[in-house]
């Protein structure tokens, strides 16, 4: 699953995914959701990476944001 998919899903706004994971600003969460080849796309280091594992309970991994 992606971010988008399970911010969408959980009905969470850019702000209230920041917070969730423990990012300072809703534009960083939106760059995570981003599809990878919009040039403002961002792929989270491995800080917010594990924070993002945890808060999605595994429903979002590494991978998801490499895949096409």
């Amino acid at each position: 699953m992606t971010l988008k998919e399970f911010k969408d899903q959980n009905k969470l706004s850019y702000k209230a995914l920041a917070n969730l994971v423990g990012a300072s600003d809703a534009t960083v969460a939106r760059r995570w959701c981003l599809e990878k080849s919009h040039k403002d796309a961002m792929i989270p280091d491995r800080h917010f990476m594990t924070s993002i594992i945890e808060a999605t309970m595994g429903q979002v991994m590494p991978n998801d944001f490499y895949r096409d």
